[in-house]
Order: structure tokens, then sequence, then C-alpha cells
């Protein structure tokens, strides 16, 4: 080797001492951020985190906000406390399940309907670690308790009540009532909170429904006929009203027809016709007409009796003519 090439540096214990802590400094450096990013456990609005340490899940629930962990033991899993919702309906594009999935049930008189329901639920933020222990998330619940339940309960009311009530605001408010107490202490018991049961529609049986709209019909031709009866009586009385207001009105004028009043509206009528009927003898039948032309004369013409005759008179009158 020449002489004039450099002679490695020699590795004193010291500088390797010094080399080892520059690079555990570089290291950390490095680390640092890295872990902090791994133990940053942000929770959003709306949801609860339950913590795990090695995979088992512990007692600590993180709320809403920004939280630490320890990233090598401790892991997190995130859990809704939203309102959901599970329907069982007969209409294939509602629902959970795809398909008829309406509750059947049978009436107390053993008629078969269907029933479309909703159950509005949500986690209870306080009992989530009860919950993630028992079903672990909501489509597992859902399965589990909420559809064989809320099924169990209708079947059971439903049971209780006619077919005649059960489709009634009534009989619903009923099924109602009894879903929502049986499932309250259900949900309680798993770390849920029911919200509300809505019975949303009940199909009733072909047959029935049938026999129902018969009876609707039916039910609207009589009120129909009665509504016309009533129409008759009332115009019935109408006329019978009318009837005697006028027999009334009839009576009072004849009792007040004497002979002066008749003879009074006889003189009146003379200036209003060109005909006067003169009448005669004891039963008053005219026997002589008198006929005023428009200049005033007047021409007189004897009946098909005589004047002079001595036969009675007639009810028959001859006009006379103008000359």
């Amino acid at each position: 080797m020449s002489s004039d090439t450099p002679s490695p540096p020699s590795m004193t214990p010291r500088s390797l001492t010094r080399m080892a802590l520059i690079g555990v400094v570089a290291l950390l450096l490095i680390a640092a951020p890295i872990a902090g990013l791994l133990a940053w456990e942000p929770v959003e609005e709306g949801n609860v985190k339950v913590v795990k340490k090695w995979g088992a899940t512990t007692d600590t629930v993180f709320q809403p906000g920004a939280h630490l962990i320890n990233p090598v033991s401790q892991s997190t899993v995130s859990l809704s406390v939203r309102p959901q919702s599970y329907t069982m309906s007969g209409k294939s594009t509602e629902g959970a399940q795809q398909g008829d999935d309406a509750i059947t049930v049978l009436t107390q008189d053993g008629l078969r309907t269907d029933i479309d329901v909703t159950v509005r639920y949500r986690v209870d933020s306080g009992q989530a670690v009860k919950f993630y222990r028992n079903y672990r998330t909501l489509d597992s619940a859902e399965e589990r308790l909420i559809r064989p339940s809320i099924r169990s309960v209708l079947r059971t009311e439903a049971g209780r009540l006619p077919v005649t009530v059960i489709y009634t605001g009534e009989g619903q408010t009923q099924l109602k009532a009894a879903a929502e107490k049986e499932l309250s202490k259900e949900f309680a018991k798993a770390g849920l909170i029911l919200e509300a049961v809505q019975v949303r529609n009940v199909e009733l049986p072909s047959e029935y429904a049938q026999a129902v709209e018969k009876k609707e019909i039916t039910e609207q031709r009589r009120q129909q006929k009665q509504d016309e009866l009533a129409v008759e009586e009332l115009e019935a009385e109408r006329k019978r009203i009318e009837a005697q207001g006028q027999a009334d009105a009839n009576r009072i004028l004849a009792e007040s027809l004497s002979d002066e009043v008749l003879a009074q509206k006889y003189i009146e009528k003379l200036d209003e016709t060109d005909t006067v009927y003169i009448p005669v003898g004891e039963s008053g039948y005219p026997k002589f007409v008198r006929s005023l032309d428009s200049d005033g004369s007047a021409s007189t013409a004897s009946s098909a009796s005589d004047s002079s005759s001595d036969s009675p008179p007639t009810n028959s009158t001859r006009n006379a003519t103008s000359a």
C-alpha cells in the first residue's frame, strides 16, 4: 500500500456511543409523529367508541370528542347512537328484508291478517359496553332481538282481538301499546332505548275485506233510501201544509161571501168586461146577454127560450151578436 494513502479513522468506544445516541434521537424524531397519529382517537358526533385492551372489551367508552389510546395494547370499536328504524312490511320496496316481510297473525276469531310495523330505537350511550358484549353490531341486534320480539308480541296481542277491531284505529293503538310495553323491557336489558312502535298497516283477509265492502255498500244504499224517504216525507208534509192552508183560505173566503159582497163584486166587474151576464129568476141563471160594441152601441139577442115563455130558465146561454 502506498505511504500517502490515508488510513481510516479509528472507532473508539466514545465515538460509537455518540453515534448510537444520534441514531436513537433520529428514530424518536421519526417515530413520535407516527405514534402520535396511532394514539389519536377522535369520536364523531352521534357515535361512541368502546375501548378494547389486548382484544378484550373494557368498561371504558369514549364519548364524542378527542381521546388518546395506547396503540400497542388498545383498540376501539365505533357504535352509532343515532335513532335507527327497523321495518317489516308486505311491500317489497320497504323493510329490512326483500319481499313480503309483513307479520302474519291470527285474530281471536281465527282469521289471518298481515301487519306492517316499524320499530324505532337507538343504542343507549351509557350502556354501549353491555350492547357490544351482547350483540356487537346493530344488524345482529335487529336479527336476534328486535325481529323475533316484535313478531312474538304482535301475535300474542292480535290473538286477543277480533278481526272487526284489529283493523280499526282503536285496535292498532292497542297493538302499539302492548308492543311498546314489552319491547321496552327487552331493550333495556340489551343496552337499547325503544323510541316508538308504529303499526303502519293492517291487511285484512281478502274474503273478509270483500264482506266488509259489501256491508258498506249495503249500508250506503240503505242510508240513501232513508234520505230519499225523508225527502219524500218532507215534500208530502209541505203539500199537506199547502193544501191545508188553501182549504183554510177557501173556508174563510166562503164565510165572508155574503149576498151584499157578491153584489158589490158583480157591480165592480161590470166595468171590466164588454159582455154582461144578467142573472134573472130565483136561481140567478143568466137569461139575456148584452154585447157592447167598441162604439158603445148595444145589441140584444134572446135566448132559445123566449122571455114570454113560461119554461124555466136553463144553464145554457147564447151570446148575442152585434148588429
